[in-house]
């Protein structure tokens, strides 16, 4: 009886190890390479908040804190739901205070999904109403106004107008009616 006849389980036996290492092997290199992928993201956005805290300081503000934390909570069914939110730079300018998020790559812009959110967030929990969003790759500083609930936004003042010319309007149209009868 041959070598190959006699150990005839060993070729798929190989096999199934191959593959048992190749698998291994594989998400090893994957969880490495995603391990590198965001150590180099987070040096990128490191190096981006030491550019913004040179170039807020060059234009005039004055950084009170930096990567300052914020506790804050939601009422879910009842009950507080408390949550913290962390932002990068709370500065003063002109004796108004404000706070400066920092980003990198697409998500830098104000029409970003979730930095439009985050920007949200951080007007309401820090209870400013100027937000900056700086763009580090750009070293652009966006100026953001979230209005608050007593400042009314200029559609809505507008509607208002136009519904109170529209009730003078419509009463003095009922006055000359009922003048003319």
């Amino acid at each position: 009886m041959s070598f190959v006849e006699r150990y005839q389980w060993l070729l798929p036996a190989l096999f199934a190890l191959g593959i048992a290492v190749g698998v291994w092997l594989g998400n090893r290199l994957r969880r490495f390479w995603l391990r590198r992928q965001l150590a180099r993201r987070w040096r990128h956005a490191r190096r981006g908040e030491e550019q913004a805290r040179g170039w807020l300081e060059r234009n005039g503000f004055t950084i009170l804190d930096e990567q300052v934390s914020q506790q804050s909570y939601l009422i879910v069914n009842g009950e507080e739901s408390p949550f913290s939110v962390r932002a990068d730079y709370v500065v003063e300018r002109n004796g108004v205070r404000a706070i400066v998020e920092v980003k990198t790559g697409a998500v830098a812009s104000p029409s970003s999904r979730g930095t439009r959110r985050q920007i949200l967030e951080y007007a309401q929990v820090y209870g400013v109403a100027d937000v900056y969003l700086f763009d580090a790759d750009a070293m652009r500083l966006h100026h953001i106004r979230v209005p608050g609930k007593a400042e009314a936004p200029a559609l809505e003042r507008r509607n208002a107008y136009w519904f109170a010319a529209a009730f003078a309007a419509g009463m003095a149209v009922s006055a000359l009616a009922y003048w003319l009868t």
